[in-house]
């Protein structure tokens, strides 16, 4: 369960013993939000002097920032500290949990994942797994006496420490201009059988793209450009400058995903919500599938904290 897949992602060993753990299918697709397969990821940059378009609203907008913002660079002894929020669904069969009469049960599983960065690519990253949220008192009650808190590691802190690698998003060479941009990435999800739309696809992709600590100014102010040719909503965040972008798909049933910036181009959130209810998961209309909260990069001298 949750406990094995981030140790097994971290190279850690499993952090329970014991009888074998029920089964257990984790409803989102890994390479969308945050995933660990990107060694090094950063969702959010350090303005350095420039000066903002008033008031930013528009993808345009927040291009023009992302062109003049610097990533923060640790130096010497420094680390490049970042810090993810982080809700997935899942979802267990009623046999699991205890209760015969019902075909599965739903619930999401919140983690905390920080990360130190050196300049020589050395990473720690700590996850603290929370305690899960549940969407009816039944499947809760069953979940608590049972033995899968154990399983998913409630309350466990998982470290470890390696080299970043390469990715293959980093490994490419992305163009800059707009449109090669967008051929570049249709032509990159194309190959990837997500089996999701060609637009929703490319809102993923930028998001990756968005989040690789290597992209230079250029690319994430491209990545911006190209997601207003990429067939999306664009809206104004509520009470704050900045932008939120939406695409709708069907995935299993109508689903939404979001992608929040700041009036700074960070991206601060991503999220997927299925919008109608899905029976066979046990879950109501409106449940988040998958979602990541960003809080700014900045450079510490020492992993005992922000």
């Amino acid at each position: 369960m949750l406990a094995s897949a981030i140790a097994a992602e971290a190279g850690l060993p499993t952090p329970v013993t014991g009888p074998v753990a029920p089964a257990v299918r984790w409803w989102w697709r890994p390479v969308t939000l945050a995933t660990a397969a990107l060694a090094l990821v950063f969702a959010v940059v350090a303005v350095t002097g420039l000066l903002r378009p008033q008031p930013v609203t528009a993808l345009g907008d927040l291009a023009r920032v992302a062109e003049q913002t610097t990533p923060p660079a640790a130096r010497g002894g420094e680390l490049v500290y970042s810090r993810t929020q982080e809700r997935a669904l899942v979802v267990v069969s009623g046999e699991d949990l205890g209760l015969a009469d019902r075909e599965s049960a739903a619930f999401l599983s919140p983690i905390v994942r920080e990360r130190w960065a050196a300049p020589d690519g050395q990473i720690r990253e700590v996850v603290s797994v929370g305690e899960p949220e549940f969407f009816d008192e039944e499947a809760e009650a069953a979940y608590r006496t049972g033995d899968l808190a154990i399983f998913d590691g409630v309350g466990e802190v998982f470290v470890s420490d390696f080299t970043a690698e390469t990715t293959d998003l980093e490994a490419r060479n992305w163009p800059t201009e707009p449109a090669a941009l967008v051929a570049a990435m249709q032509a990159y999800v194309s190959g990837q059988g997500s089996g999701i739309t060609q637009d929703a696809a490319v809102v993923e992709l930028a998001a990756d793209l968005l989040r690789v600590s290597t992209a230079t100014p250029e690319l994430r102010g491209a990545v911006l450009r190209a997601l207003d040719r990429a067939g999306v909503d664009v809206a104004e965040r509520a009470g704050a400058e900045g932008v939120i972008v939406r695409v709708q798909y069907v995935d299993q049933v109508q689903t939404l995903l979001e992608l929040e910036f700041d009036a700074d181009a960070n991206l601060v959130l991503e999220r997927v919500t299925w919008l109608e209810a899905f029976p066979l998961a046990g879950t109501p209309a409106g449940v988040i599938l998958q979602e990541s909260v960003y809080t700014p990069a900045r450079v510490v001298d020492s992993y005992d904290g922000p």
